[in-house]
């Protein structure tokens, strides 16, 4: 990319109901994102999922398919052989992605939330 030329950045609202962070994203990475990271994109998939899970649990399929799982499992219960864990703890930790990371801006200045490109934020209302 040349140095003077500026990139142009969209602005856009994250999906997730406990979130609706703004962010922004420029044109080469566009691709529709919903969601301010994979974190909340995550969590609002997993809520779509028990929503769909409890919805099929309440119908008559759901029940049967649910009845015939706790059978499987209590004849497996029988049969359980179980073992002793190593008793080892290994400490661990979790980067956040580049996507969840601050990215420091002074005033006026947007980033794109994916590739960190600085540049100029697009008008949707402008004549």
């Amino acid at each position: 990319m040349a140095t003077g030329e500026q990139v142009l950045l969209r602005q856009r609202q994250c999906c997730g109901e406990w979130c609706g962070a703004v962010f922004y994203v420029c044109r080469s990475c566009d691709r529709g994102q919903r969601y301010c990271s994979e974190r909340c994109r995550e969590k609002s998939r997993r809520e779509q999922r028990r929503a769909a899970n409890r919805r099929h649990q309440r119908s008559d399929e759901g029940r049967l398919d649910h009845r015939d799982r706790q059978r499987e499992y209590r004849l497996r219960l029988v049969r359980r052989v179980t073992d002793h864990g190593s008793g080892v703890e290994v400490a661990s930790f979790t980067l956040r992605p580049l996507s969840e990371r601050p990215i420091e801006a002074k005033a006026g200045e947007v980033f794109c939330r994916l590739c960190g490109r600085r540049g100029t934020l697009i008008d949707p209302f402008a004549g």
